[in-house]
């Protein structure tokens, strides 16, 4: 924020000297007239287009990821320095315009900095410099309220703009709240309050410390709307969950870790439905106001009911008593898009608040009350619209070989590659994007509770994994997936499975899962491989996608180094004669040139990375012959193999970076990591039985 400050200072300080070279005068007197108007028309604008990219953001995966994302970076940047340069410009430049007009327009300025309800944070480094940006907020209220006293002379005006700029002031603040209340020291704070009294009651119910059952009990509450149950469910468990997502350890009571696993009986829609549910409110604790309008509902309803008066109080004042004839026609139209433009949004914010995930699920239910059967309908048709959106809808692929053999068919990519450092063109300009089916989430689901039910232990009555145990099951080796196959006992050694580096170990298997792939597709096998053919390419191409675009969501690796030694090393099989011709000639050729080591092959240029997964590939392959496996059983096994390291680099990814790529629409990897954890499939929640006269206090060190 004061970044942005000091450039629209210094941008005021140089630009007239700057135009006055480049303009005529008259343009620079056309420009004088209407540099302010222009930049507050530009302001409100900007103010539409965030809301708009805000919800965008939230929801979109596809193949334009990367321009949605980038265009909300530029609006979120733009929409404040708009208005920091327009206070600046008021504040050091000289204005062509009504003094009153200027007093009248300065407060909605205030207005935009304090951001619409759907984003006040880019990332999460915005919400741990709340106190930059409060900082800058005090620095650009003490301007508005210098311009404030500096440009007023119409009484009427004045009187007019002073209830706008108060409540300018306080939108301002509750952005700035909202940053810090989502910050992570205040996060950790929060889930351990210390102005709570100590409850005296023994038959308060505690969850985990800091907890209660109080928290989240919807007894009396309406369930007769459909959705309804599921939204709760999900607010239940992201409440109990909390400290998971700040990536703290922490123990649940027996009830509870015992419930924790109620989700096996789930569907695997329903399942991934509540994980996405869980995953909404997490989005909105860390990038939207609407955490803030649930926990200080009167405040925010305050908030909202003086915001709209006071804009349509002054929109009627300035219809009724300002004189039109003073002012140019122009600016009366900038003042009257000015105020409906706060009095849209503020309306939009308002229903918004009303019908968002976390208004909807505390719907009391009072029989009779005609106006809440009204909102009970409101409420419906919003869940409605609302339950398809909330379960992943789409996964990146990224497929090696596909992009070697469009790669070396044109030649300006590999002429782009040379200055192409981080390999853009690549990673974005060859991802396709698939949906997320029903068959896939069945998939992932039956194999996440199936690896529950095969490695628990019993004690009691109660279900739990030992410490040991857990780490074993989420560490992605080998006598994970052999135990399966006794015929594989120490081959998967052989398969380069148990390297220490993640990275290299998913380029390996995948360069092996799409020679295997393409090998059956050009034999023909296509019509017999099943469901889980499509399963395997489908993760593998996702973990490739994660490597090359995501990497700060698996282990620390020389992904760049080891993508780079692939690619040299696929140049090897690409004469001339294998550069021509349509894509899927190519690609065959490719493949066989791999498998079958024929004369496009130069020996001594192959070095691990594609000779050892081409091995594997043909491994696999024998599979069939020599131990007599169905085609079908040799994918079977390659799933499982995805799955391991699908598992064991969710259990790796810090929830920190999970809770980033929200922002993007969210990924897999993260809803399988949210799947684990209710599953127990996690080392961060284990079963303890806090006294429940301690639940407010922290933990002790």
């Amino acid at each position: 924020m004061e970044i942005s400050v000091a450039l629209s200072h210094l941008f005021v300080a140089i630009k007239d000297s700057v135009l006055k070279k480049l303009l005529t005068e008259i343009l620079m007197e056309f420009w004088g007239e209407w540099e302010l108007r222009l930049m507050v028309i530009v302001s409100l604008i900007l103010q539409v287009v965030l809301v708009i990219s805000g919800n965008l953001r939230q929801t979109y995966i596809g193949k334009k990821l990367p321009y949605v994302a980038i265009i909300a970076w530029l609006v979120y940047m733009s929409a404040d320095m708009m208005a920091t340069l327009v206070l600046s410009t008021l504040l050091n430049g000289d204005v062509k315009l009504n003094n009153g007009l200027i007093v009248f327009w300065t407060p909605f300025l205030l207005w935009h900095l304090g951001s619409p309800h759907n984003i006040t944070a880019y990332s999460l480094e915005d919400n741990d410099m709340w106190l930059r940006h409060f900082l800058g907020m005090v620095f650009l209220i003490s301007e508005a309220i210098y311009i404030y006293y500096r440009f007023q002379s119409d009484a009427v005006l004045n009187s007019m703009a002073f209830p706008i700029f108060i409540v300018g002031i306080f939108k301002y603040g509750e952005k700035i709240w909202a940053l810090r209340a989502a910050s992570e020291k205040q996060l950790i704070n929060s889930l351990y309050p210390s102005n709570r009294k100590p409850v005296r009651q023994t038959n308060m119910v505690v969850i985990r410390k800091g907890l209660s059952e109080s928290a989240i009990n919807f007894e009396g509450k309406n369930n007769s709307v459909y959705g309804l149950e599921l939204l709760r469910e999900a607010y239940s468990s992201f409440v109990i969950f909390k400290p998971l997502y700040i990536g703290l350890p922490f123990g649940l009571s027996q009830k509870y870790f015992r419930n924790m696993v109620d989700i096996e009986s789930k569907s695997a829609e329903e399942a991934f439905k509540l994980v996405g549910a869980e995953l909404a409110y997490l989005y909105d604790l860390l990038f939207t106001k609407m955490p803030i309008h649930h926990s200080k509902t009167k405040a925010s309803l305050s908030l909202r009911v003086l915001c709209f008066l006071s804009a349509v109080s002054s929109l009627i004042a300035f219809s009724a008593i300002v004189d039109k004839s003073a002012h140019a026609k122009v600016d009366i139209v900038v003042t009257y898009l000015l105020l409906l433009g706060a009095i849209c949004l503020d309306i939009y914010s308002f229903i918004m608040h009303a019908l968002s995930i976390w208004a909807v699920i505390w719907l009391p239910n009072v029989p009779g009350n005609k106006l809440l059967e009204v909102y009970s309908k409101a409420v419906a048709s919003r869940l409605h619209l609302l339950e398809p959106k909330l379960t992943i809808k789409s996964m990146a692929q990224h497929d090696l070989i596909k992009y070697y053999v469009k790669a070396m068919g044109k030649k300006y990519t590999e002429s782009v590659r040379p200055i192409d450092t981080g390999n853009l063109l690549q990673k974005y300009g060859h991802t396709s994007w698939k949906p997320v089916d029903s068959e896939l989430k069945k998939f992932i689901f039956d194999y996440l509770v199936n690896k529950r039910k095969h490695n628990y232990m019993i004690s009691g009555d109660y279900k739990y994994f030992k410490l040991e145990e857990l780490e074993k099951v989420l560490n992605g080796r080998c006598d994970n997936v052999s135990e399966f196959y006794p015929e594989l006992e120490g081959m998967l050694d052989d398969w380069h499975w148990d390297s220490a580096e993640v990275t290299r170990r998913i380029f390996f298997w995948h360069f092996a899962t799409d020679l295997v792939y393409y090998d059956d597709i050009d034999r023909f096998r296509g019509g017999i491989l099943g469901s889980c053919c499509q399963i395997a390419k489908s993760l593998s191409d996702y973990m490739m996608y994660l490597v090359l675009v995501r990497p700060l969501m698996l282990p620390k690796g020389l992904g760049e180094v080891i993508n780079t030694e692939y690619h040299k090393q696929a140049n090897v099989f690409f004469p001339e004669d294998l550069r021509k011709g349509d894509f899927t000639d190519a690609r065959k050729k490719f493949t066989s040139a791999v498998l079958q080591h024929t004369d496009y092959m130069m020996e001594g240029k192959i070095d691990d990375n594609i000779n050892g997964g081409k091995e594997v590939a043909r491994t696999l392959q024998s599979l069939v012959i020599e131990y007599h496996w169905e085609h079908e059983e040799k994918w079977e096994m390659i799933c499982k193999v995805w799955m391991e390291m699908m598992i064991n680099a969710a259990s790796l990814c810090s929830w920190k970076e999970h809770a980033q790529q929200l922002r993007h629409g969210g990924e897999l990897l993260t809803h399988v990591a949210l799947l684990m954890a209710h599953l127990g499939l996690t080392t961060q929640i284990r079963r303890e039985e806090p006294e429940p006269l301690d639940f407010n206090m922290p933990p002790s060190p």
